[in-house]
């Protein structure tokens, strides 16, 4: 058997550029016919350096953390809603508090097509509210307009199951408030836990692709109970084309093109893993912009491991989250784009879930961490500590200033 050398990225770019051929040159290898977390697995069991160097960065964040202090829970007589929580599958415990949920898990089926489910159509969607009501009961699919005039809706990435959906939805929730925002916060949890390789990779977005029409129509009923109230969005990863499709439906929409002034106050991308070409001002998603978006920023990452090794690998181009929209392309009047990797400190298991799991075993730079944009959670017991807020504070900002 041929052996293989392995460089350790250290400061330099070109010590990055090695590995990054490395990693690349496996993944062509593998990526198409095996699981993909076996990709990341063989690079990290490459070395025992890289352990040592990973250990010492898990060591430095788990002894001085950035202070952020303890995030309380979102509390009903500030925000106008009462807190909730959503039952972990596999604890059985209430984990994750949050504002309501857009539910179409379910819809399709995820472990194998991606082809929706007999009983389901191109816009149904279950939208559960936990917004203040005398039996402190969730309210389904009935809407109740947010006293702050705005929500926020958070979209993840693909390989998300349920649990991991709420979880994210809540470390969202506490960056917000450790940035002293609080706003009503709902998931958009959708069938993205898909196997994890290549041929899951193109189901997972096949199936974004088409919650689409879904999560537009919320945003049309939605308008229609609660005109005044702002919509933002906010999407990770594949979460991206969601977004996309959300648009595209919503702009093609009759009943949204009566509504005059209507608009989305917001989007924010987030290590967005579309082609960087689709947002282009002559592409159907610039188009939209234009058209429906107030302001529309995309928080790119150009040392995001996941879109740097396993989204090239798998889709042979460029992520809009890795490298931002191409120069030769015309901008939408109303895009913005920033540099984020410095946001994102190099600290593993930023669910706190005591695995690595999110293409994390090279975190070794600021950026590398493809699942800490929304910032990272203490470590147990320390959960409700978060000991990053990802580049979520730029979120608060951009919205601040608007």
């Amino acid at each position: 058997m041929e052996s293989v050398r392995v460089f350790i990225p250290l400061n330099g770019r070109e010590d990055r550029h090695l590995l990054s051929r490395l990693k690349q040159n496996q993944s062509i290898k593998q990526v198409h016919g095996q699981s993909i977390s076996k990709l990341v697995t063989f690079a990290a069991a490459a070395s025992s350096f890289s352990l040592i160097l990973i250990m010492f960065h898990i060591l430095h964040f788990i002894s001085f953390p950035p202070t952020y202090g303890i995030v309380p829970r979102i509390n009903a007589s500030e925000t106008g809603t009462e807190t909730g929580t959503e039952t972990g599958p596999e604890t059985g415990t209430n984990m994750y508090q949050d504002s309501g949920s857009i539910f179409t898990r379910g819809h399709f089926d995820y472990r194998s097509t991606g082809q929706m489910i007999q009983g389901h159509n191109i816009t149904d969607y279950t939208y559960s509210s936990d917004l203040a009501n005398n039996n402190n009961s969730k309210l389904s699919n009935k809407f109740i307009c947010s006293p702050e005039k705005e929500i926020g809706i958070y979209i993840h990435g693909p390989w998300t199951d349920e649990q991991a959906a709420n979880e994210q939805l809540n470390r969202t929730a506490m960056s917000l408030i450790s940035n002293n925002y609080t706003i009503p916060l709902i998931g958009f949890s959708w069938d993205s836990n898909t196997p994890v390789n290549k041929e899951g990779w193109v189901t997972a977005k096949d199936i974004a692709e088409k919650n689409g029409p879904k999560l537009a129509q919320f945003v049309l009923d939605f308008k229609n109970e609660c005109k005044d109230t702002d919509i933002r969005l906010i999407a990770h990863s594949l979460g991206a084309e969601v977004v996309n499709s959300t648009l595209a439906s919503l702009s093609s929409n009759q009943q949204w093109d009566k509504k005059t002034g209507s608009n989305i106050t917001s989007v924010h991308l987030l290590g967005a893993a579309i082609d960087r070409s689709s947002v282009a001002a002559n592409t159907t998603l610039g188009k939209a912009i234009d058209k429906l978006v107030s302001n529309f920023y995309n928080l790119r990452n150009s040392e995001d491991n996941m879109l740097e090794y396993v989204y090239r690998s798998v889709e042979q181009h460029d992520a809009l989250g890795l490298l931002g929209i191409s120069h030769s392309m015309p901008l939408p009047k109303n895009y913005f784009e920033r540099e984020v990797n410095s946001e994102i400190p190099p600290i593993q298991d930023a669910d706190g879930n005591n695995k690595l799991d999110c293409f994390d075993f090279f975190v070794i730079l600021p950026g590398d961490n493809h699942c800490g944009y929304i910032g990272a959670r203490g470590l147990s017991p320390f959960e409700g500590i978060p000991r990053s807020d990802g580049a979520i504070d730029i979120i608060v900002q951009d919205w601040s200033s608007e």
